[in-house]
């Protein structure tokens, strides 16, 4: 039987669920459906976007539907992360930490490409860390 220890604990975990699950359900409507709603038609900065022209360090008008559903998803597993061990400063939290900071940074093939690195990249990154 499950035995819930401390408050703390249950909340990050429950909470951890939820962010979790409104993520993923917002990657299926977002990336999967590609619905794209008039309201998350954003004005944001970026690091680098590839589009039809490449734009560097500047602001661009995007939909942040993908972006905000890819970013609750982790930080829902940042959340349980944390409950288990109780700092950010580990390499699975800065890893994560990493990949949503790129993710909202980064537009057009260019969050392409860096999904693509940080796949060849994480294990590597995991077997240098043991």
């Amino acid at each position: 039987m499950l035995r819930i220890t401390n408050s703390k604990d249950f909340i990050l975990t429950a909470t951890g669920i939820v962010f979790i699950l409104v993520g993923m359900t917002g990657i299926y409507f977002f990336v999967i459906r590609s619905i794209k709603p008039d309201l998350l038609q954003l004005n944001v900065f970026t690091i680098y976007s590839e589009y039809f022209d490449t734009k560097i360090c500047t602001i661009i008008k995007n939909n942040q539907g993908d972006e905000l559903a890819v970013s609750i998803y982790l930080l829902g597993w940042l959340l349980i992360l944390f409950k288990q061990k109780k700092t950010f400063l580990n390499i699975q939290s800065i890893t994560l930490i990493t990949f949503i900071v790129g993710y909202l940074f980064l537009h057009g093939l260019a969050v392409i490409y860096f999904i693509v690195a940080f796949l060849f990249l994480l294990p590597i990154i995991f077997i240098i860390n043991r």
